[in-house]
């Protein structure tokens, strides 16, 4: 990281908790939703560059096709879609998830991206209903592979619930596709995932 982006890091995560703890505002609502706000519009595209900086030039290949659970959180899927810059994302989500959704598509959709837009597939699926998403994620995968055998699918493995994640980490087992997970440093001060600190690791399938 360069001097000016650290720079530019800790001013903007200053002003993001000043903000959450209602000491400064950005825009109306409460001092939670003014901090989301704050951290999707200012933080985050500094930190998602950041990550795709860090990735090793093995990672950093280029991925035809990328599978995101979604949670209640959209940032993980949003830095994981910035670093690995997939051509088609399919997006696993279930029905309480919509602002994130909603996040991720408007920013997919924006103009903060410097690379194309991908082609985006949303599957609404409850979260423990096994059947219906490996169903899903198999007649993804499966079409994407007859298009183009050597395709690289990626499974991103870091958000949506414990209970989908299990599901879908077995598929991407028996699927043959890589896992990866956004990983980060804890902050104690800030009681959340210290801002910068995100990489990426592949998980290695024993």
């Amino acid at each position: 990281m360069t001097p000016a982006a650290d720079a530019s890091l800790d001013s903007l995560t200053k002003q993001w908790l000043e903000i959450a703890e209602g000491h400064a505002q950005f825009g109306s609502g409460t001092a939670a939703e003014q901090a989301s706000r704050f951290q999707l519009e200012r933080l985050l595209p500094l930190t998602a560059r950041l990550c795709r900086e860090t990735l090793s030039p093995e990672l950093r290949r280029p991925v035809d096709a990328l599978i995101s659970l979604v949670g209640m959180s959209p940032q993980t899927t949003i830095i994981m879609c910035e670093a690995l810059r997939p051509r088609e994302i399919l997006l696993v989500t279930s029905e309480s998830t919509g602002p994130s959704l909603g996040a991720i598509e408007r920013w997919l959709g924006g103009t903060a991206r410097d690379w194309p837009r991908p082609q985006v597939r949303v599957e609404i699926v409850p979260p423990t209903d096994a059947p219906r998403t490996s169903q899903v994620v198999r007649a993804w995968v499966a079409t994407r592979r007859t298009e183009r055998p050597t395709q690289r699918v990626v499974f991103d493995a870091t958000g949506g619930k414990k209970s989908m994640s299990v599901i879908a980490g077995m598929l991407a087992v028996q699927l043959g596709l890589e896992v990866m997970y956004l990983d980060s440093t804890y902050d104690l001060s800030l009681r959340m995932p210290r801002p910068g600190s995100e990489f990426i690791v592949r998980i290695e399938i024993p």
